[in-house]
Parts: structure tokens; sequence; C-alpha cells
């Protein structure tokens, strides 16, 4: 279970940039000791200063979250975590970059 910060209805989550297609695929973090990190971000202003403008992205609540943990065998969630610069998606014109999921709270 986690708590909410703010007015957010859940977390945002970085997904995986795809072109044509509906489908999308989080985005992972291998840990430099080999666990396999869930970054999670608990508004999008956040996400955005710690990933990029250019980062797609989805909104997962409490039962997302725990169905992307158990399919993916992700050992951490890293809330809010910066990610390296090189790492991060600039390049948007936008400050807010769009999401691919047309229905994030099930």
């Amino acid at each position: 279970m986690f708590e909410h910060r703010g007015s957010s209805p859940g977390l945002y989550v970085p997904l995986q940039p795809s072109e044509g297609t509906a489908s999308r695929t989080v985005d992972l973090r291998i840990l430099p000791d080999g666990r396999v990190g869930l970054a999670a971000y608990t508004s999008l202003t956040s996400l955005v200063q710690n990933c990029g403008n250019g980062q797609p992205w989805g909104l997962v609540d409490e039962h997302g979250l725990a169905e992307i943990r158990e399919s993916a065998e992700i050992n951490v969630v890293l809330l809010d975590a910066a990610l390296p610069l090189p790492d991060r998606r600039i390049g948007v014109a936008s400050s807010t970059p769009g999401t691919y999921m047309t229905d994030p709270l099930r």
C-alpha cells in the first residue's frame, strides 16, 4: 500500500517510448546490486524534473502498481528518484509529456 501525496490519485510511472502500438511497457531500471527497480513519482512535476520532459508516462493506482510489480518481478519501487542525466529523456517542446495510457485507474 502506498500513501497518496497531494491530489494525485496514484503514482506516475515512466514508460518506454514506442511508436505505433497501443501497448506500452514500464521503464525498469537494473540497480548496481542487480535488483530490478521501478521508478514511480508522486506528481507529474516530479516525473518531469527527474526523468525529463520527453518521458512518456502512465498513472497507476495501488492495484495497478501491485500488478506491475508481480508481472515484472520488481524488487524495489524508487519513489521520486532522480535518473542520471544521460538516462533522462529531454527534447519535447512542452514541459509536460503525454501519457499513452487511456484508462489508468481500474
